[in-house]
């Protein structure tokens, strides 16, 4: 069985992992008031996320026991990936599984994946590093595959 665990601000990121993965799907929701304006957005959680805050999110009810491969899923701000991912993954501590890394980004995608593993035991299998240029692009790729 597979577990989806996943923060998605604008809807891409979710977007992305429905049209690509099965399985149980845990959305991460953060308990902070984020602005309206795109702008304002890039500039605080661009901010938040370069100075590695471990930003506070809803409890998830999930038991990582009962999977076998765990897809995580994360848009990149400030190239890296979201607080609350970060957060999550240093409260639950993930091992003995296969692991897929997914990060979805309108720019470069930076270090995030190198940060999404940092984050990973050891034990963990690696099995697949996905990283999906959002925005116009992504309208028009032929790459989604389910």
């Amino acid at each position: 069985m597979k577990a989806i665990i996943y923060f998605s601000l604008t809807g891409h990121t979710k977007k992305v992992l429905e049209e690509r993965f099965e399985g149980d799907f845990y959305r991460i929701r953060g308990k902070i008031k984020i602005p309206k304006k795109y702008w304002q957005q890039l500039v605080f959680l661009g901010m938040l996320a370069s100075l590695g805050t471990r930003l506070k999110y809803e409890p998830i009810e999930v038991d990582l026991d009962q999977y076998d491969e765990i897809i995580l899923g994360s848009p990149v701000w400030a190239f890296t990936i979201v607080p609350f991912m970060k957060k999550f993954l240093s409260k639950h501590k993930i091992k003995h599984k296969k692991i897929t890394l997914l990060i979805t980004h309108e720019g470069g995608p930076g270090r995030a994946m190198k940060h999404f593993k940092h984050y990973l035991d050891s034990s963990n299998s690696i099995i697949d590093e996905i990283s999906i240029k959002t925005g116009k692009q992504y309208e028009s790729a032929t790459i989604i595959k389910k």
